[in-house]
């Protein structure tokens, strides 16, 4: 399939970084959207109504009560998905975000689109230490995520009471996600590691080189790519108040 017939459904979900999915979406809007038919973004918000009181640039906007991080993460990507399956709009793929989360060189996006296109990967992410796969950015085929989610991470939690005291010490959420998966495609040759953030660990877990950012220091941030990026842009900052802002 031609990368301009490919359509895209973006998810992000947010809790309090309301100033990185703005700018999330600035980078979608002009650097995705260029690339493929549609780029439509469907937005998840669990945060105080007053930090986030209108649509930015997304075209689906939902709100959510406030939960426990994990919890709160689990609910909105079920949420989004769900809204995305049901939105009448066939995708061809799913990306999913974090609201920190930017991949912000769109060559290598539209490659690991056609790479999963070609080859037929249903999901493109990370290993999150070499034992589960990564969830604060994937590229998921729509047929996969309707059998992955709803994921039922509160439950999980609740039936094994040993999991609280470790919920946030362990990656169980990226566990139950990646058996989710496993068990599902019962063949990890269908699952694609994004070249360049193939592992992560310490030493690139907010920042890989030239085209991924998911730095929760804004100044740390805009240190580790802010000329990459501007240079990436050129005059197209223009048009990204937000971003322009934020690197600013």
């Amino acid at each position: 399939m031609n990368d301009k017939k490919i359509k895209i459904a973006s998810l992000i979900i947010t809790h309090d970084k309301v100033s990185e999915v703005r700018a999330q979406m600035d980078i979608i809007r002009e650097l995705w959207e260029p690339m493929f038919d549609s780029v439509d973004i469907f937005h998840e918000f669990n945060g105080q109504k007053t930090w986030y009181p209108k649509k930015y640039k997304e075209d689906h906007f939902h709100t959510h009560r406030s939960m426990s991080h994990l919890s709160g993460a689990n609910y909105m990507f079920n949420q989004g998905i769900k809204h995305i399956l049901e939105s009448g709009k066939k995708y061809d793929f799913i990306i999913a975000s974090s609201a920190d989360t930017w991949f912000y060189d769109p060559k290598k996006l539209k490659s690991i689109i056609l790479t999963c296109q070609k080859k037929n990967y249903q999901i493109a992410t990370s290993l999150w230490g070499f034992a589960t796969l990564g969830t604060e950015f994937f590229i998921i085929r729509p047929e996969l995520a309707n059998k992955v989610f709803q994921l039922k991470f509160a439950q999980v939690i609740n039936k094994y009471n040993p999991l609280k005291a470790y919920r946030t010490k362990i990656a169980i959420f990226e566990s139950i996600f990646t058996l989710k998966i496993m068990r599902i495609l019962k063949n990890p040759n269908k699952i694609y590691l994004i070249p360049g953030r193939k592992t992560v660990w310490p030493k690139n877990r907010f920042y890989s080189a030239h085209f991924y950012a998911s730095h929760h220091d804004p100044q740390k941030r805009k240190k580790d790519i802010g000329i990459k990026l501007r240079s990436i842009l050129g005059e197209r900052i223009e048009n990204m108040p937000v971003l322009n802002t934020f690197l600013s």
